[in-house]
């Protein structure tokens, strides 16, 4: 990695600078920790310190990438058919349709063996 001296000035391009992400990495590969400090104390961005110093430097440049080529919102997960049924009225279906269940003491796993087998008997659609 090449050592820049002191001679040479960091520039901070605003948003919209860059053509992509890899001209942006390019150029902040470039700057040292002390610059992309600057560099986010300029833009007001904040990141997760860590005690690290590449995971820090990391953060920082993941934060300047997020000011300048924002990620694509997460789609929100639809909720669950099955969410109408309480585990115990699960449980009882299982019991009053004879469907076999293997039991097991964790109530989340328990809800999903009956949800499996209540549907693979028809019983839910």
């Amino acid at each position: 990695m090449k050592k820049r001296t002191k001679a040479q000035v960091a520039t901070f391009p605003e948003k919209g600078g860059f053509q992509d992400e890899k001209a942006m990495k390019k150029h902040i590969k470039g700057l040292s920790d002390a610059q992309l400090v600057e560099w986010m104390e300029l833009e007001g961005l904040t990141h997760n310190p860590a005690e690290h110093e590449a995971i820090n430097r990391m953060r920082m440049a993941m934060a300047i990438k997020e000011l300048h080529f924002p990620s694509e919102p997460k789609a929100k997960k639809s909720d669950s058919p099955y969410k109408q049924y309480s585990t115990e009225t699960l449980i009882q279906m299982v019991v009053d349709g004879d469907v076999p269940v293997e039991p097991t003491e964790d109530m989340r796993i328990m809800r999903m063996r009956c949800i499996m087998a209540l549907r693979a008997h028809k019983v839910i659609g």
